[in-house]
């Protein structure tokens, strides 16, 4: 009952969330990759955005990371690309931090300092997130910071292949260096 509930949401939710989630503090460790995905169908929510968000892990502490994005509004695509260093770990939480490029609209931005952080909860559950200071090189401009925190709910389906090692549904909020606060929702895979 609970996954057709999950189900449910998920697919009845997906014009209402569909900004996405971006990273957290958790490595996705030594070979493995993670993949966030986040879906606005034929742009159907106007501020919304579909992308991919991913880890592949260097180390067990370093990530190469980033995502891909289309915005609805606008009609751009981005790319942002960085590396992620986990900092603290113990079996509550997990804080890392990251520098990366985004590139947006012909300008380069870098996301610095970054904050990343996963609290770990019973049964797989997660509270994760990030703060993101973001600064325009072309405008040589800071922009502001972003935050973004969501649940992060363990899920299994049992008609997936056995090479995904975790699958988890996110719901969450994001406000961007502009002050506008977006929900969000993403389908989180650990290969």
């Amino acid at each position: 009952m609970f996954y057709r509930l999950l189900y449910i949401t998920f697919i009845g939710t997906s014009s209402l969330f569909a900004s996405g989630g971006y990273d957290n503090g958790t490595p996705a460790g030594k070979g493995n990759i993670d993949l966030d995905f986040t879906w606005n169908p034929n742009d159907i929510i106007e501020k919304g955005q579909s992308y991919v968000v991913w880890g592949y892990g260097l180390t067990n502490s370093i990530d190469f990371h980033g995502y891909a994005s289309h915005e609805a509004s606008t009609g751009n695509d981005q790319i942002y690309w960085g590396f992620m260093k986990n900092f603290f770990q113990n079996p509550w939480v997990d804080l890392s931090t990251a520098y990366g490029i985004r590139h947006r609209e012909g300008e380069i931005h870098s996301y610095f300092p970054q904050l990343l952080y996963t609290f770990k909860l019973p049964d797989s559950y997660q509270i994760a997130g990030s703060v993101v200071n973001v600064y325009n090189h072309n405008l040589h401009e800071n922009l502001g910071e972003t935050y973004d925190m969501a649940l992060r709910i363990p899920i299994n389906f049992s008609f997936l292949p056995t090479f995904i090692k975790e699958t988890k549904f996110s719901l969450g909020v994001f406000r961007n260096a502009g002050g506008t606060v977006y929900p969000t929702y993403s389908v989180d895979f650990k290969f």
